[in-house]
């Protein structure tokens, strides 16, 4: 393991790529967490940091936001479970999307540095070392938000045109900005891997969080852009590339309908290829204007 002076000398230059993370701090000292906050505000670029004092509200965190990095400290002095607990939860949950996990100690034995690596941190920072900051953590964060994800970043994009081409097909434009949640709710879909997922407890949400919307304008905008392609579609390009269930009474699919029959016509046509969820999805154009 490199120390932590060769990581600020390797990784000190913040490269140019995601300009804003997302972070979740897991830390029960509260001076601890203060420090963390004050440099947020001083860093050359854009941080969101969440602070977490303990596992329950952290686990409750990471199910209802998407973070990029996690920042786990192991001794945990709390009852609900330590940073061990929390690694072996987020390893049997399957979260729509995997962060970056940098676990921060003041425990340097080997022993458990297995065995949180076995459990899927990606680095370790010790406390314990004089050169150990904030501002040391952040920025290898950073660094590795823009170096290491290029594959996932690949993989991503890969799925993302996979599902674009299908639903253009049927007749969707991507100037509408429901069939962008569209996509990104397909993705979401597939990555889940559920086999009967609940739009409004698994999917809106998620949408509405990365998009900063509710879930309610979500639902609509999907609903109104798949009206608007029945509308202007001709109906043998409809019957050709859509063969699914329709509402009769709407004579249109419904969003769970048209969410379900991409999802299986992507993952069919790109079976057993390794799909990442974009995070933070990447936008066509401003969804908030």
């Amino acid at each position: 393991m490199l120390s932590n002076a060769q990581i600020q000398t390797q990784h000190i230059v913040v490269l140019k790529g995601i300009k804003h993370m997302r972070v979740l701090l897991i830390e029960d000292e509260l001076p601890h967490c203060e420090k963390y906050e004050k440099c947020v505000e001083h860093l050359p670029y854009t941080v969101e940091l969440s602070v977490a004092h303990g596992f329950k509200k952290a686990a409750k965190l990471a199910e209802k936001a998407v973070f990029d990095v996690v920042l786990l400290d192991l001794e945990l002095n709390v009852s609900d479970g330590d940073g061990i607990a929390f690694l072996q939860w987020l390893r049997a949950t399957k979260l729509p999307y995997k962060p970056f996990i940098i676990v921060i100690t003041n425990n340097d034995s080997r022993k458990t540095s297995r065995i949180v690596r076995n459990l899927g941190a990606d680095y370790i920072f010790l406390k314990i070392k004089p050169d150990y900051s904030p501002r040391l953590v952040f920025d290898f964060a950073q660094t590795c938000m823009n170096s290491q994800p290029q594959e996932e970043q690949s993989q991503s994009a890969t799925l993302e045109e996979a599902i674009a081409r299908e639903v253009e097909k049927i007749g969707f434009t991507r100037d509408v900005i429901g069939t962008e949640y569209l996509i990104h709710a397909v993705a979401t879909v597939i990555y889940a891997g559920k086999k009967n997922p609940s739009m409004s407890k698994d999917v809106y949400p998620v949408i509405a969080k990365a998009f900063k919307k509710t879930d309610n304008s979500i639902c609509r905008a999907i609903n109104l852009a798949i009206i608007r392609t029945w509308r202007i579609t001709d109906v043998e390009t409809l019957q050709e590339n859509y063969t699914s269930n329709i509402d009769y009474d709407t004579g249109t699919p419904t969003n769970r309908q048209m969410v379900l029959y991409v999802a299986d016509k992507v993952q069919r046509d790109v079976a057993g290829c390794s799909v990442v969820l974009p995070h933070p999805p990447s936008l066509r154009f401003n969804p908030n204007a």
